[in-house]
């Protein structure tokens, strides 16, 4: 199955979940900077199977292009207005629900 994550771009820092099997496995804060975008990117490649990624807020466009270029990440651009945008737990829930 596949590593469904959350990221809510919001007051410069990229707050992040991680579900597994559908439960939270990981809950992170990093900043939204090149470094917090590395450490990012880093956390995703450790993990061997399928990734989804669901970002929402200022910065999810770039951030959801950066990530989804790398090999086996699915990535999912929410829009701002959507409820769920501002919670990063929510939005894994949705990366794990959309087909």
């Amino acid at each position: 199955s596949a590593l469904c994550v959350g990221i809510a771009s919001k007051n410069e820092t990229y707050e992040i979940v991680a579900l597994e099997h559908g439960k939270e496995s990981a809950a992170m804060k990093f900043p939204a900077t090149t470094l917090g975008i590395e450490a990012i990117r880093s956390f995703l490649n450790s993990y061997s199977s399928k990734i989804r990624v669901a970002v929402a807020g200022v910065a999810a466009l770039g951030l959801g292009l950066t990530l989804g270029s790398n090999h086996g990440v699915e990535t999912f651009i929410v829009s701002s207005n959507a409820n769920i945008a501002n919670h990063a737990a929510a939005l894994a829930h949705y990366a794990d629900h959309t087909l």
